[in-house]
């Protein structure tokens, strides 16, 4: 029951809020119904009613659980009413009232208590619960030996279960967030690849802001060379450490407002929302001066100089990225005409 509300969970993004929780609490009533009915046929007590609402509550991804969670004891006067059970009106008491009120204030200092793991706070939560339902049947004259008994076994199988789920829930995340990370970086370098790029462009072409948007390519030169002097494995070194320079730059001088990509081999692009291109242009023109006095030492103790090439251009408003890209391309064709190690910048409305 709790792997389906867990469920639903993940699929609200896919729903109208309304749509969703209507779902939810639909759900949860005929869940709660179910297990008042299990547990009277099986123990001749209502249990484990508030076990839900607490796992969920705990995740902390819905507000609507608490509301849940405040009117799961008027449930049993609901069936009450409608069916002239004699059972549910023996079962039931307003003292039973009490319970929600408890285990929300026992929630609520977890929730705010940010130390201990989940399955720490699931096990304080769930143990709350029992020493509140026992307290509660105690002053109602309904405490039994075969109850606690079973309830003590019942929550230890939950709790069993549910932070065995929430590992599993973990874990699983973890690897999805592995590879989406792995889709779209590049595993020479770890930069941004292609497939970021290409979805990145697609975010910035929606986006309503105003902000300008440069783009540079840079293509290392004469990089054949540096893989037949030095080999390729050096090759990959000086690849490496260039990326991490250019990450390191780019990302100081413009903060979150950028992104570095290497598209294969010697190339990479870089995204940067300013309508500064002088700023740009000074920190590429910086970064070839230290490679030039600073070259990459390679694993064997070879060190390495080299420079590169690059064409910056601007984004306008009635044209696609690709076009863009492209214009930038062609001022890197030009930058290697012209002797290399330099950038290049040109807009559209250019001569």
């Amino acid at each position: 029951m709790i792997v389906a509300q867990i469920h639903l969970e993940n699929y609200q993004n896919d729903y109208k809020k309304i749509h969703h929780d209507f779902y939810i609490v639909f759900i949860y009533l005929a869940q709660e119904i179910c297990i008042i009915e299990l547990t009277l046929q099986n123990i001749n007590v209502i249990a484990f009613t508030f076990v839900i609402p607490i796992t969920m509550i705990l995740r902390n991804r819905n507000k609507l659980w608490w509301g849940l969670l405040a009117i799961t004891p008027t449930i049993i006067v609901i069936m009450n009413t409608f069916t002239f059970s004699k059972r549910y009106q023996s079962i039931y008491r307003v003292t039973n009232l009490l319970e929600p009120v408890l285990i929300a204030a026992v929630c609520f200092i977890l929730l705010h208590w940010n130390k201990p793991p989940y399955y720490i706070k699931y096990t304080i939560a769930l143990y709350a619960n029992f020493f509140i339902h026992v307290l509660v049947s105690a002053i109602n004259h309904h405490l039994k030996l075969d109850f606690i008994i079973s309830y003590l076994l019942g929550n230890c199988f939950i709790i069993l279960m549910e932070t065995s789920r929430h590992h599993y829930e973990l874990k699983q995340k973890e690897e999805i967030a592995n590879l989406q990370y792995e889709n779209v970086r590049d595993d020479l370098t770890g930069l941004l690849n292609y497939r970021a790029f290409a979805q990145d462009m697609r975010n910035l072409a929606r986006e309503k802001d105003s902000t300008p948007v440069l783009l540079a390519i840079l293509d290392l030169d004469h990089f054949k060379n540096v893989n037949d002097t030095y080999g390729h494995l050096n090759g990959n070194v000086v690849l490496r450490a260039f990326s991490r320079k250019l990450e390191s730059e780019v990302h100081h001088n413009f903060d979150s407002n950028c992104a570095v990509y290497r598209f294969g081999g010697e190339e990479f692009t870089i995204v940067v929302k300013d309508d500064s291109y002088a700023k740009v242009i000074k920190l590429l023109n910086n970064l070839n001066e230290y490679f030039a006095s600073h070259p990459v030492k390679t694993p064997d103790g070879q060190q390495i100089y080299f420079s590169f090439s690059g064409g910056l251009t601007r984004h306008l408003e009635d044209e696609n990225f690709d076009q863009t890209l492209a214009r930038a391309d062609t001022l890197v064709y030009q930058a290697k005409n012209l002797g290399r190690r330099r950038i290049l910048y040109k807009s559209k409305t250019d001569d």
